[in-house]
This record gives structure tokens, C-alpha cells and sequence, in this order.
């Protein structure tokens, strides 16, 4: 009624709710009628396409020294993300998808194969992937995966299991006598966002497909009260597949492992002549063409 309505009324309301989130969102919904919007992040995946560029696993960038892959298990397949790094810049080179069973050995032989490859850099060395994880995941393949990531430990092919919460990108332990790796996979997803959202540190190769920047873009970061005090929170969007933000994530975490002077390895790439020939064709896989 009209007493309730009272604006007198309505600033003591808004008064008592102002300090507590939960109050403040009922003393919109109900008193002033309108609809409550929690402060969100979102990843600007048409933006994000609009700036690929031409370049990929068969035409490696000048810049890129160090070169590492996330993978990440499904039950029909492995889905692979290959990321460049160099002196500031991080490179998306490639996206692969490999289909079987990963309880089939010769779904992870395909794997092996593909994490063997190597790749001419421009300056005339020769490239390779320099650290993988693998996720870990729960349920029937765990097992595999452990089987598959413990002898290539001394290649840093690694197991890995995401970990919510406030954790250091990367931290060792054991699972089944395996060495695991714990990746503290919200401190990632920040340090993505921040770097999507403040500048160009991070280029994309056309040879990426629109659902892959879809599933880049499958989270956002929420701003929701624990006790009167913010908290931001990752939360998937209705709908959406994550396979690509996975194994970006994985693969940022597996550059923690790889210990090197970058300095160093340009002296190295540039030891080589330049080949003059055409660099060699990378199969592109057709992964969005199977359900």
C-alpha cells in the first residue's frame, strides 16, 4: 500500500539492506520491483575472432620460443590446444581434435604422435612441444591417463587435475605412485581475462574455428557476497562446451614447467639458415563436423 510505498519508508529500508548483498537484492526485487543483476566479466568471443591473424602450426611466428599443449579427455576423444609463447606474447597456434576412446591405446598412441611433431621456426631452428598436461579428470579414465603421462614424465607430458579457489598456477603432488599436477585453475582463468580485456598480449591463428572461440568464452567471472564480502567466482554458461578454455588453461599452467632462458633459445633458433623452401602442411583436423 501506499504507507508501505512511503519514500521515508523506502530510504530506511535501503539503509538497513545497503550493507548486506542478500537483503539489498530482496529490497530490489520486492520493494522496488525491478530485477536483480549480479556484476559479471565476459570474454568478447566475436571480438576475439575478428583479430586472428595468419599465421598457425605451419607458419610459426618469429616471436613464439617456447611451445606447450593442454589436453583435454573426453569419452570419444582427445582435444589438444597448442600455445606459442614469447618474450610478452602468447600465441593460440592450433586447435586438434583426436577421436577414440581413451581407453583404447591407440587413442593415445595418435596422442603421442602428435605431441612428437616438430616444427621449422622461421629463423631456421627447428620447434617442439616443450611441456603438455593431460587432464587427469575423474571416473574411468583416470587410469589411462596416468598410464600414458608416467613414462613421458622426462618429456614434462604430465598429468594434471584443476583445482578451484585460491591456488598457485601449478603445484606437484602424487596420485597412484604417478607424479600429478594440482593447476590452480581460477588464478588462470583471471590472468586470461585480464589479459583478453587489457590489451593484445594474447593473438589468435585463423586456423581457428568459431566454436572455438565459443568455448573460449564459455565462463564468466561473477562477483557474488560471501558474508557481506565480494567474491569472484567462474561459472560456465548455460549451454556451452569448454573443451578450448580447458585446454588453455592446462597449457598456460604447462609453461610453468618448462625452466629456460629465453634469450638463450633465440640464439639457438636463430643458429640455423632460414629454410627458403615452403614450411611443411599441418593436417587440419575437422572436429566440429563430428557430434
Amino acid at each position: 500500500n501506499l504507507a508501505n510505498a512511503a519514500w521515508g519508508k523506502l530510504t530506511t529500508e535501503f539503509l538497513k539492506a545497503k550493507s548486506d548483498p542478500a537483503e539489498l537484492q530482496t529490497f530490489v526485487n520486492t520493494l522496488l520491483g525491478q530485477g536483480w543483476r549480479e556484476a559479471t566479466e565476459d570474454i568478447d568471443e566475436s571480438g576475439l575472432m575478428a583479430r586472428a591473424e595468419a599465421f598457425g602450426l605451419n607458419a610459426i611466428p618469429a616471436d613464439v620460443l617456447v611451445m606447450t599443449c593442454g589436453v583435454d579427455v573426453q569419452h570419444d576423444r582427445l582435444e589438444i590446444t597448442y600455445l606459442g609463447f614469447g618474450k610478452a606474447e602468447i600465441f593460440v597456434l592450433g586447435h586438434a581434435v583426436i577421436w577414440g576412446s581413451p581407453l583404447e591405446d591407440t587413442t593415445w598412441a595418435e596422442l603421442d604422435d602428435s605431441l612428437k611433431q616438430t616444427w621449422q621456426h622461421p629463423n631456421g631452428g627447428t620447434l617442439k612441444v616443450d611441456a603438455a598436461i593431460v587432464d587427469s579428470g575423474d571416473g574411468a579414465t583416470v587410469d589411462s591417463v596416468y598410464s600414458f603421462t608416467k613414462p613421458r614424465f622426462g618429456r614434462r607430458v604430465v598429468s594434471g587435475k584443476g583445482m578451484a579457489g585460491n591456488r598457485p598456477a601449478i603445484t606437484r603432488s602424487t596420485a597412484k605412485g604417478v607424479p600429478i599436477f594440482l593447476i590452480g585453475v581460477d588464478g588462470l582463468k583471471a590472468q586470461l581475462l585480464t589479459r583478453l580485456s587489457k590489451g593484445q598480449t594474447i593473438r589468435f591463428s585463423n586456423s581457428l574455428e568459431a566454436e572455438w572461440y565459443s568455448q573460449l568464452a564459455s565462463e564468466r567471472r561473477v562477483v557474488r557476497y560471501s558474508r557481506g564480502q565480494p567474491v569472484k567466482q567462474f561459472e560456465r554458461i548455460a549451454g556451452r562446451r569448454a573443451e578450448a578454455l580447458d585446454c588453455f588453461v592446462y597449457a598456460m599452467a604447462a609453461r610453468e614447467l618448462v625452466k629456460l632462458d629465453l634469450d638463450r633459445r633465440e640464439t639457438e633458433l636463430a643458429s640455423v639458415a632460414a629454410p627458403t623452401g615452403a614450411m611443411p602442411a599441418v593436417i587440419k583436423s575437422k572436429w566440429l563436423g563430428r557430434n
